[in-house]
């Protein structure tokens, strides 16, 4: 059986992908994500002092489905000439469906987006970052060295469950690999299970980075995945 570690919103969702692929798997929730209701009050302000044209555009740069949601609530007042970008093909899918354009790299994740052609050439450009407290540092610092001036819109927080919630009952010893999505989870996984268990089982995680957490931590028994969706990570399990 596989364990995933997931935010708790996406657990049970990721459990019905895993299980019409005849891959038993158990979803559990050691983090979620709390809008920050003072930061969206400010959005409407910050999105009307956006200078786009279409000559000179401002990039949107969308990390994840729950910026991507804030940003479909706020579609009527989007400058039209800005561009957006999605880490991720369920996160563009939610801006599409506010009416939209919307690039996405076919590798999705940080680096998926730094390979873009578009964000090659970036001296003087303006790019916004929707995205959660914290994390994107890799994303922040590339496109600030290739010459862009960055802002972040930092929306929502990530919060530690007070105790883990699955979607059904399970013991270590059903469980032969743990998928983790984020190094957030895999360091709440640290707090909340036993560390000779977690050291000693397969990992599968979804960049080079969420491995070199696990690295640090002691795991030797690690696969990478080619992005964090459920269809990559059902191919690698």
């Amino acid at each position: 059986m596989f364990l995933l570690l997931r935010p708790q919103s996406k657990c049970q969702a990721s459990v019905g992908a895993f299980e019409s692929q005849h891959l038993p798997a158990v979803a559990c929730g050691l983090i979620d994500t709390k809008i920050d209701q003072n930061q969206i009050a400010l959005l409407p302000r910050k999105i009307a002092a956006l200078t786009s044209t279409a000559e000179s555009p401002v990039f949107i740069i969308v990390t994840s489905t729950v910026a991507a949601e804030q940003c479909r609530l706020l579609k009527g007042l989007w400058p039209k000439s800005v561009v957006f970008f999605a880490v991720g093909a369920s996160t563009g899918e939610i801006l599409q469906q506010a009416g939209v354009k919307v690039i996405v790299p076919k590798e999705a994740r940080t680096e998926g987006l730094l390979a873009l052609p578009e964000l090659q050439q970036l001296v003087n450009r303006s790019i916004v970052i929707m995205k959660g407290f914290g994390g994107r540092e890799l994303l922040y610092d590339s496109l600030t060295t290739r010459g862009a001036q960055v802002e972040e819109w930092e929306v929502y927080k990530r919060v530690k469950l007070p105790a883990p919630k699955s979607t059904q009952d399970w013991h270590k010893t059903q469980i032969r690999c743990i998928i983790a999505t984020s190094g957030e989870v895999i360091n709440a996984a640290f707090e909340y299970f036993d560390h000779h268990w977690l050291t000693a089982i397969n990992w599968i995680v979804v960049s080079d980075r969420t491995a070199q957490i696990l690295v640090k931590l002691g795991v030797t028994q690690i696969q990478v995945s080619h992005d964090a969706s459920d269809q990559a990570l059902i191919y690698c399990a």
